[in-house]
């Protein structure tokens, strides 16, 4: 009986392994939730074809819910986006009382990037947790989807 839950455990343990080495893989229109360095993959109804986004980096300055501040702060996040056949590209999304949002409603939450021939929108909806004053510690989460332009 002891080596059958030895053998249970152990492949318990392989397909734990194997799930965490496949990429995660999503689809359009599709919110994400991606941690700084993560890679995700997104399938395009080409079955050939498919974007790769990365978080570069998750900076955080939004006012913490917790405390009362001057200004409301803003969380900008650096991603990696990547075609079947285009070299990496990088672009900046923020949320909040970003300073790229000058002269109108230019939104600095979305921004269109071409990838193979095709124009698509990267759209940052969210960083999560939202900061306090307990949780700078815990790692943040970009709230990411992608669409056709």
């Amino acid at each position: 009986m002891r080596i059958v839950k030895f053998w249970v455990l152990l492949t318990g343990v392989f397909l734990m392994q194997c799930a965490e080495d496949t990429p995660n893989v999503f689809s359009l229109n599709e919110q994400l939730a991606v941690h700084e360095v993560q890679l995700v993959s997104l399938e395009l109804e080409d079955v050939d074809k498919r974007i790769d986004l990365q978080v570069i980096e998750i900076n955080e300055s939004r006012c913490p819910s917790d405390v009362v501040c001057i200004r409301y702060g803003e969380a900008k996040v650096k991603v990696g986006v990547n075609g079947n056949e285009e070299i990496l590209k990088t672009v900046d999304l923020c949320i909040g009382d970003c300073p790229e949002r000058t002269g109108g409603f230019i939104e600095a939450d979305t921004v269109q990037v071409q990838l193979d021939g095709e124009d698509y929108a990267v759209i940052l909806s969210g960083v999560t947790p939202y900061p306090t004053t307990t949780n700078q510690s815990i790692p943040k989460q970009a709230l990411l989807q992608v669409i056709r332009w």
